[in-house]
């Protein structure tokens, strides 16, 4: 006889992780196509960044809303709400027939999926006990990793065989199937408390962390750091200060920053916040080496990461018996080894190893990434853990942006430095590049010495 009581679980858990793969397939799905996009609409590649700019510009204002959302509605109808908001804006950019509806179409998506990344972590947790929570985090670790990693492939060979609107055209089914499939899977599991919010907070949250994202793209974007983008952090620094003092003075925060008196907590967080450096960094570095000074094109260059891309995390379940401080030894251990010989790569280095190192390096993050936010919350009592995932997904945001800025930033200036004021060649790309890798493998050894300081399991450590 069927178990229709597990079956309805298992969609349930489906469905979520379905929207989680939406979301993070689209951080990456215009990579390739911002080329196209300029030349179609006849945009500058200033304007057109914004296309991804402006992306992580809202995800990272929606981010920590989401804790409040979590809390204040009903999961089911807050799902739906988000996955329609997704649609929306996909329907909004396949329509457009100018860069501004384009951009608005893609600044409404962004609105979704800022609160939808967090929101299938928190889930994810909320729906499985405390010790098969490594295992549940497992399956969210293939949508974290798969989602960005194809998207410059598929983005590559769409644009290549079609056009940039068949990326936004495919999106439409799948989110139907999703606003479907939730209707009628998706429980109201959570129970809402009615809480406010808190206006003074949302301003001070979105204008801290919205400028300080902008800042940072601004350097990413141009390769350099000047006035403007530094002032801009600086100022974007000092309001997500203020927040911070403001959650910490309030009975009932939009946003609750006690998680971070838990010391394993803030380990966890820290070293996932690098983890996603060494993870989204590469993926944005790895295609421009493999394109400007290997000569592959952008379909190929998409191909070349894939084999990493489908490497499916296997450490949920060694996280549940034996803890996370094994796991995250070896994982950054095996990060930081295949990532010692990129620091070499240059014109004639062959694909074969290229794609050969990052699959290694995947299969490390692949080891630790969701185990060590899933030890962090662990480390907290019940009543924080949507607060404790909300929180540890805008600190990774933020590092991720910062990150990639300072790669694209360590990039230029060295290649325009081996020029010494000649025009930059192939070679001085190349050593630029070199230079990022080197950046990326300090990262990643700083992880692995930071992981013999873990606790191996982790049991709440605050009260409240």
């Amino acid at each position: 006889m069927i178990n229709t009581k597990k079956q309805n679980n298992l969609m349930f858990i489906i469905v979520i992780l379905m929207g989680g793969f939406l979301s993070s397939l689209t951080e990456t799905l215009l990579n390739n196509a911002i080329p196209a996009i300029m030349r179609e609409v006849h945009v500058s590649q200033t304007s057109a960044q914004w296309l991804n700019t402006g992306y992580i510009l809202v995800v990272g204002i929606m981010m920590p809303l989401s804790a409040y959302f979590l809390n204040r509605f009903r999961l089911k109808p807050l799902f739906i709400t988000t996955m329609v908001i997704f649609l929306f804006g996909t329907l909004i950019s396949v329509m457009s027939s100018t860069f501004t509806f384009l951009l608005l179409g893609r600044l409404v998506q962004a609105i979704s999926v800022g609160i939808s990344m967090s929101l299938t972590q928190s889930l994810m947790m909320l729906i499985f006990p405390i010790d098969k929570r490594g295992s549940a985090m497992g399956l969210s670790s293939i949508v974290i990793i798969l989602g960005p990693a194809i998207g410059p492939t598929l983005s590559g060979w769409i644009v290549d065989q079609y056009s940039w609107q068949m990326l936004f055209i495919i999106l439409i089914p799948i989110s139907i199937i999703i606003i479907i499939l939730s209707m009628i899977f998706v429980r109201n599991i959570t129970q809402p408390t009615g809480d406010k919010l808190d206006w003074k907070s949302l301003a001070l949250s979105s204008l801290g962390f919205g400028i300080l994202l902008y800042g940072f793209s601004s350097i990413g974007n141009t390769g350099s750091v000047d006035l403007s983008s530094l002032v801009m952090v600086v100022v974007g620094i000092i309001f997500v200060i203020l927040f911070v003092i403001r959650q910490l003075k309030m009975e009932k925060p939009m946003l609750e920053m006690k998680v971070f008196k838990s010391i394993s907590f803030t380990k966890t967080t820290i070293l996932a916040a690098l983890s996603s450096i060494a993870l989204l960094g590469v993926e944005l570095i790895l295609p421009l080496y493999v394109q400007n000074v290997r000569g592959v094109s952008a379909l190929d260059s998409g191909l070349i990461m894939l084999p990493g891309a489908i490497i499916s995390p296997i450490a949920g379940r060694l996280f549940d018996r034996h803890g996370i401080k094994g796991l995250a030894i070896i994982g950054f251990g095996i990060l930081t080894l295949a990532s010692v010989p990129m620091i070499w790569f240059d014109h004639t280095t062959s694909v074969v190893l290229i794609s050969t190192l990052y699959a290694i390096r995947m299969l490390g993050l692949g080891l630790v990434m969701m185990q060590l936010n899933t030890s962090g919350v662990n480390a907290l009592p019940a009543k924080y853990l949507v607060h404790g995932n909300t929180v540890a997904s805008t600190f990774r945001q933020v590092a991720s942006s910062l990150g990639s800025a300072l790669l694209v930033t360590v990039s230029t200036m060295t290649a325009k430095l081996s020029a010494n004021g000649h025009s930059v060649t192939l070679a001085n790309t190349a050593t630029g590049y070199q230079w990022t890798f080197m950046v990326v493998t300090g990262f990643s050894l700083l992880c692995f010495l930071m992981a013999f300081t873990l606790r191996n399991k982790t049991a709440a450590e605050i009260t409240g």
